[in-house]
């Protein structure tokens, strides 16, 4: 075979080769240019590859919400450690503790809990970091939500940022206060043991300002306003009175870390069942009395 015609051959065997060649990476190609094209075990894969690169993952059906909805949190880990649950953590717009849940992973590696933003937990508005952490800290992950609007409580009361929502009975009244390093989660007042009741979390040594209104609480005596007494966990505690007027006093109160409760207790506190309620018992004590004279009238004898 002369030269020439061993060129030719080689050329044909090189053409050969590359249509041998060309169809398996025009095979791939197509695979990553359009998944959907049938084939898309690659996509799969790789999919699941990235997925196991992140051990917690989380996100929020939405990432705005106004108070009186609801937050619909999921989220997937990537290996199953037990019984383990995820721990989430709440973080109000200051930075300071909302509150701490713990949820169990199903065995497709998925979990889900939701949370209410009508109550006083999310009373503020702003950006709120939702932090989650499967078993070390170093397992963990986070999702910020915004939360507009104002708080609604019982019969259509509308308290603001600044306000806090004091349950008396039915009706909730709004209570100018501020907080340092402590998220307020419960507050009621007591017509019963004329007090106010709050339940805090304190993540450390912080201070609570409350503007109480004096129909709501107060204080008082034959000569004039009395001192108030302060309780926190069942203990006398510390406080100062920094303001009064004819309308409100104001109280700052100091705690620790870790308090979980704060009493403030007075000579008066609102009627838990308002004025209606009492019209009702005095017409209703009134009745008694002239049924009760009536028949009296009705048992002794007549001459």
């Amino acid at each position: 075979m002369n030269s020439y015609g061993l060129s030719v051959l080689i050329a044909i065997m090189a053409a050969a080769g590359t249509l041998a060649i060309v169809p398996t990476y025009a095979s791939t190609f197509d695979e990553l240019a359009c998944p959907a094209c049938g084939n898309n075990d690659f996509y799969m894969k790789a999919n699941l590859a990235r997925q196991n690169d992140v051990p917690i993952s989380v996100w929020t059906d939405q990432s705005i919400y106004e108070h009186g909805s609801e937050i619909v949190l999921s989220g997937v880990v990537a290996n199953l450690r037990g019984d383990a649950p995820v721990t989430v953590t709440v973080y109000s717009p200051q930075n300071n503790l909302v509150t701490v849940r713990q949820v169990e992973v199903s065995e497709d590696n998925t979990y889900e809990t939701t949370f209410s933003t009508s109550g006083a937990l999310f009373s503020q508005n702003g950006v709120y970091m939702i932090r989650v952490q499967y078993g070390p800290q170093e397992i963990n992950n986070k999702v910020t939500v915004e939360l507009t609007g104002a708080m609604m409580g019982e019969e259509g009361v509308s308290c603001g940022d600044d306000e806090l929502a004091v349950k008396g009975g039915s009706k909730v009244y709004c209570v100018p206060y501020e907080a340092a390093d402590a998220v307020v989660t419960r507050a009621t007042v007591n017509s019963a043991t004329t007090s106010i009741v709050l339940t805090i979390d304190a993540e450390s040594d912080g201070s609570i300002s409350l503007m109480i209104p004096r129909d709501v609480l107060d204080s008082t005596s034959d000569e004039g306003d009395t001192d108030f007494i302060v309780l926190i966990d069942d203990e006398e505690a510390d406080f100062e009175e920094i303001d009064s007027d004819d309308a409100t006093r104001t109280l700052d109160i100091t705690f620790s870390e870790g308090s979980t409760q704060i009493e403030i207790i007075g000579t008066y506190a609102v009627p838990e069942f308002g004025t209606m309620a009492a019209i009702i018992l005095a017409v209703a004590i009134v009745s008694i009395i002239a049924v009760s004279a009536r028949t009296r009238l009705s048992i002794l004898p007549r001459y």
